[in-house]
């Protein structure tokens, strides 16, 4: 699971683990646009998948309202070529990406049937 590198690679690769934190979101969400035969497009826009999501859990839009703070993250280790200076996140900005990765997978996973997630509801 991404989160969980996510936490791992934290100590010493605070970057990379950041990156790990918005993919994390990124795919919970689209996966769960996938089980509601939706198409994301080429989006990798955290607030784009939510409001898409949105259209079958209204939900959503309340309880992940910050998320789209993940979308930063995107760019810069999949382009990185394109990156104007290194990037080093603070630890308070690396707990805020974990926060928030964790919260949409949570809800996300909530959402989700029991025959998709293998939990009781």
């Amino acid at each position: 699971m991404t989160i969980a590198a996510a936490q791992k690679l934290a100590p010493e690769l605070p970057d990379i683990a950041i990156y790990h934190c918005q993919q994390a979101a990124e795919k919970a969400l689209k996966g769960f646009l996938v089980l509601h035969d939706q198409d994301s497009g080429d989006t990798h826009n955290i607030n784009t998948l939510v409001k898409l999501a949105s259209a079958f859990k209204p939900e959503l839009a309340t309880v992940l309202k910050e998320a789209g703070y993940l979308s930063q993250y995107n760019q810069t280790y999949r382009y990185p070529m394109e990156a104007t200076e290194d990037f080093n996140p603070t630890p308070g900005e690396l707990k805020k990406a974990y926060r928030l990765a964790s919260d949409v997978y949570k809800n996300v996973i909530d959402f989700m049937p029991e025959e998709v997630t293998g939990k009781s509801q």
